[in-house]
């Protein structure tokens, strides 16, 4: 996932300035290329991750909001009580674990879009709901694969003006172990990039 098909994602939810949007799983390295394309569009943030670390990213790459789903005992509550207390208009889900909570967040909210984005492998996860709430709610959900050539040139502009950084730590080669364990272990705030060319002492 780039930042173009994020901004793709954004462009076809619909989302107005001023409306709230959730990345569950945000503070990883596709969900934050949401969240700061979500802040240059206007949108407000609101990331459901967990850790010192990537509260501390989300934070500066522009969420309004950081919901920590280990500290907190209902994440989807804390999460409406800081979209209005009615809850998000937009759920985007970059982080397939997520489908399952993804409807929680929206709420009372009437007219909201959960955007599908996170590939997972086929068969393992089903996204269901009561269909009264997609009723009574007026609720979409919208899978988004690719950006278009106008979404890579909008992307690459707001890239061009500061507005979307490359979140990446990068590891030698011979460090390559301690990098696989910290993304196993989830303590990687956006991405992990190996030098192949160096080797540290």
């Amino acid at each position: 996932m780039t930042g173009w098909s994020q901004f793709s994602s954004l462009r076809e939810s619909g989302l107005k300035p001023g409306n709230w949007a959730v990345f569950p799983g945000g503070g990883g390295g596709v969900g934050i290329q949401g969240v700061q394309m979500a802040k240059a569009m206007g949108i407000r943030p609101i990331v459901v991750d967990t850790g010192f670390t990537k509260r501390t990213l989300s934070l500066e790459m522009g969420a309004e909001a950081f919901v920590d789903f280990r500290e907190t005992s209902d994440p989807a509550k804390a999460v409406i009580d800081v979209a209005d207390e009615v809850g998000a208009h937009g759920v985007f889900v970059t982080a397939p674990a997520a489908y399952k909570t993804a409807v929680s967040y929206i709420g009372k909210r009437i007219g909201a879009i959960v955007m599908c984005i996170g590939l997972a492998p086929a068969g393992t996860i089903v996204m269901g709901e009561d269909p009264n709430t997609f009723v009574f709610r007026n609720l979409t959900v919208k899978g988004t694969l690719v950006g278009s050539r106008r979404d890579t040139a909008a992307a690459l502009d707001f890239a061009r003006r500061g507005m979307l950084k490359p979140i990446c730590e990068v590891y030698p080669l011979n460090r390559l172990p301690e990098a696989v364990e910290k993304l196993r272990k989830g303590e990687v705030a956006g991405r992990i990039v190996v030098d192949f060319n160096s080797w540290a002492d």
